[in-house]
């Protein structure tokens, strides 16, 4: 079909309906991209304030440019009908994915604060939105947030569009100055935010009604009967607050505007990642620190500070144990690290050029870092540019390596390998026991070939999930990034030592470092499976499961064999709503995992992530059987314990809840580090209103 200059067809091509418009995907034939068409009804057009809303709707939004916000291409009339042509979104709203499943805490606050900053520009430009609703938020394919429908937003001073008294938006999410028919400012918009946040993180209704007097009256009467904590137990307690000040009754007691709002939820995003673990780099070596020169305009305005900036900066380093720092040079001394700095003083603003050179193996390296601060207090300014400074010194002695010595005779290199890939696949059958034995088959490796920078790489490895099931020591990390670190000294394309650095930074917190690491352990080798899989799971963590779909594929492909792939697959793919896909990888997932277990009888992994595969299937007795075969082999290993407790909340029976809480906590008492999983892992939700939940949490 042709309208105007776009070409769709009304049966395949129908995105959606309201009752003054349809939306239609359409080809634009003059620029030849994909857009979303939205046509106003015929009815609708002999109603000047249906015309009036929609002509709105172009105006407003394509005064808003931001990558939350979607972008208004164009606003006409064909043959007397208006349309508004968009940008095509791919993915579903809000309203459609909280009613198939639960989000997880990470991902509602992912979502709140794309929400947050696209609502920070609305207000910006001096215009409120007034219907925000779950429906009205589209979360991509890719996770990225699409704020939806300006048809009702009016400038701040502005009141043509409804007299006062009127009820003018969707009112299980409106302030009660909204409700009143009064006239609204930004924080009407702050009360709906929290309203659909509300919603969103708990399931539920902040507001419930069987009418539309009777919610009307319940927003009146607030606050929400029940605090989130109360509908979805173990909400993070900054977060219920935080959604429970953006509801408060008197607009005057609410944030002023999205701006403070977003300023406060990135305090709680703090707050509630502070409890996370935090990389510790360790520092070693020698560290001569030279006297500072002064440079700028005026050099002798800053020799005062250059020398107590100096001593500052040597207490700073010296706080490293491993570092031993000296400001005078010795003679006859090797140093490891010499550093020199020339510093500029220009009223309030200071400059330190912090050039760090590295000597390893008699081979000096130099780089240089600008280090700025500005603060009309002098100490206040000296204290700033030191933090600044010892940022860039961290990085910097942490990255110097010694090379290794050169090859000796009687390297036993093909044998060391071979040691090597079959510790790693006992590495993943997952049990402590298996962690264990392929650490010692790694360590074989090693004395077979010292210089095998797969054996360190791998050993990096085992070091991380020994973090997993050792309670959560961060120097198991410590020393994962110490041996990936010695693999790309040896070999400097090392893809596994890049999976381990990104496994570490997985584990820690640090997803982009994560990411970048996964990426660069495919480009060194685009077989390399486990960072295909680790990837997967970091973009369908941050809510892309456009492109965690592809490298889960990838993975697979690469190691049929690995079951838990086929699980993480499953879960992107149901997100994604290709339910006929999700279920034939279920099945292939079974399939691989059966043909594993018969060759492995002891891969824990496979038959627990069979299990889960089983469960979401529907096929109970078959879940319960490997799980029982699995507790029968390790009853007492903590990963075993955990992935069985995940299996029986799938499995939902009451039985099976009381006896995921024991695993739960066999898994805990055994050192497995639950502390993560016990918020992030939506398979558990079904034990969150249990009292023991909430013990295993403290």
């Amino acid at each position: 079909m042709r309208f105007a200059h776009f070409d769709f067809d009304p049966e395949t091509d129908r995105l959606g309906e309201g009752p003054l418009s349809e939306v239609y995907r359409a080809v634009d034939t003059k620029l030849g991209r994909t857009v979303a068409l939205k046509i106003l009804r015929a009815h609708a057009e002999i109603d000047p304030q249906a015309d009036e809303r929609f002509q709105r709707e172009a105006k407003n939004t394509s005064k808003l440019d931001h990558p939350h916000i979607a972008t208004i291409f164009e606003y006409d009339r064909f043959e007397g009908t208006s349309y508004i042509a968009m940008e095509y979104l791919e993915g579903r709203t809000l309203d459609r994915i909280i009613k198939d499943q639960a989000l997880g805490y990470e991902e509602c606050l992912r979502v709140a604060l794309q929400l947050c900053s696209a609502l920070e520009v609305v207000h910006e430009n001096e215009l409120i939105h007034r219907d925000l609703k779950p429906a009205n938020i589209l979360l991509e394919d890719d996770g990225n947030l699409k704020l939806l429908d300006f048809g009702i937003a009016r400038a701040a001073d502005e009141n043509s569009i409804t007299q006062h008294g009127m009820l003018v938006g969707t009112v299980l999410y409106m302030s009660p100055e909204q409700v009143r028919g009064d006239d609204l400012d930004a924080r009407s918009d702050v009360f709906s935010l929290g309203a659909v946040l509300y919603h969103v993180m708990t399931g539920q209704l902040p507001f419930p009604g069987e009418s539309f007097p009777e919610v009307c009256m319940a927003i009146l009467d607030g606050p929400p009967r029940r605090r989130p904590g109360e509908v979805r137990p173990g909400f993070p307690a900054p977060l219920e607050e935080f959604v429970m000040a953006c509801m408060r009754g008197e607009p005057a007691e609410r944030f002023s505007d999205a701006s403070e709002v977003l300023a406060e939820l990135r305090r709680v995003e703090v707050e509630i990642a502070g409890t996370g673990t935090r990389r510790a780099v360790s520092l070693s070596g020698r560290v001569l620190l030279r006297p500072f020169s002064c440079g700028g305009a005026d050099p002798s305005s800053c020799s005062v500070m250059a020398g107590g900036l100096r001593k500052d900066l040597a207490a700073a380093l010296a706080r490293n144990k491993g570092l031993r720092v000296k400001l005078e040079e010795e003679e006859g001394v090797i140093y490891d690290h010499v550093i020199d700095a020339t510093l500029a003083v220009d009223g309030t603003q200071g400059i330190l050029d912090v050039t760090t050179t590295t000597d390893p193996g008699g081979r000096p390296q130099s780089r240089t870092d600008r280090c700025t601060a500005e603060d009309a207090d002098e100490w206040a300014l000296q204290e700033e540019l030191v933090r600044a400074s010892m940022r860039a010194l961290r990085s910097r002695l942490a990255q110097a390596t010694q090379p290794p010595a050169r090859p000796r005779a009687g390297r036993r290199t093909d044998e060391a390998k071979a040691l090597t890939m079959r510790a790693r696949d006992v590495l993943h059958r997952g049990r402590s026991k298996h962690v264990i034995t392929a650490t010692s088959l790694l360590r074989k490796a090693i004395d077979m070939d010292r210089y095998c920078a797969d054996a360190y790489a791998v050993l990096g490895e085992a070091m991380v999930r020994k973090f997993l099931l050792w309670d959560g020591d961060p120097t198991f990390l410590d020393d994962a990034r110490e041996n990936a670190d010695k693999a790309l000294t040896l070999e400097n394309r090392s893809a596994l030592a890049h999976t381990t650095l990104g496994f570490a930074n997985h584990l820690s917190g640090h997803l982009e470092d994560a990411q970048r690491e996964y990426r660069l352990a495919m480009q060194c080798d685009q077989e390399e499976w486990l960072a295909h899989r680790l990837l997967g799971s970091v973009y369908a963590r941050e809510g892309n499961f456009k492109n965690a779909t592809g490298v889960l594929q990838r993975a697979i492909g690469l190691k049929p064999s690995h079951i838990a792939s086929y699980d993480h697959l499953y879960n992107v793919l149901m997100r994604l709503d290709r339910y006929e896909e999700a279920l034939e990888i279920a099945d292939g997932g079974v399939a691989a995992g059966r043909r594993r277990v018969k060759r492995v009888p002891d891969d824990v992994d496979a038959r627990l992530h069979m299990a889960m595969l089983y469960a979401r299937l529907g096929r109970s007795d078959e879940a319960r059987a490997e799980v029982e075969t699995s507790l029968g082999l390790a009853p007492r290993d903590g990963f075993t314990s955990y992935h069985a407790a995940c299996v029986f909340c799938l499995l939902a029976d009451p039985d099976d809840l009381d006896r995921a809480l024991d695993l739960l906590a066999n898994a805990r008492d055994r050192g497995y580090y639950l502390r993560g999983e016990l918020t992030r892992n939506t398979d558990l939700d079904v034990l969150r209103s249990m009292p023991s939940f909430s013990e295993l949490e403290d």
